[in-house]
């Protein structure tokens, strides 16, 4: 019998675009997040909500939470992003990434490469 826990690489990524998303739905005082601007140009492939990718000189800038998110938001199709509220994001998220063997920890693995480390 499995937990079907959720690695912490996921739960990461998880957190960060229900942030993007609360931002860009205006859940928060809009004087108080960051700016992520959209990208307007309606002819690239994707969801309907992409956001503006900015370019960085500079590793702090670079790793920063603006420009963290953005292309992990881009890749989200359109029925995630275009939730009607917090929590369907979450369930469509979730839905959509059950797919992905990588989002849940798998113990038979990890014991596996454990007993080979001991030897």
């Amino acid at each position: 019998m499995y937990l079907q826990l959720p690695t912490l690489k996921y739960r990461r990524f998880r957190g960060d675009m229900l942030e993007v998303y609360k931002i860009l739905n205006d859940i928060y005082d809009s004087q108080t997040v960051p700016f992520l601007p959209l990208h307007l140009d309606s002819r690239t492939r994707g969801n309907s909500l992409k956001l503006k990718v900015n370019r960085c000189n500079y590793d702090v800038r670079k790793y920063s939470f603006c420009n963290r998110v953005v292309n992990s938001w881009n890749s989200l199709p359109n029925f995630v992003v275009l939730s009607g509220s917090i929590n369907i994001f979450k369930h469509n998220l979730d839905e959509y990434f059950i797919r992905e063997s990588c989002c849940y920890y798998d113990y038979e693995v990890d014991a596996f490469d454990f007993l080979n480390f001991l030897n």
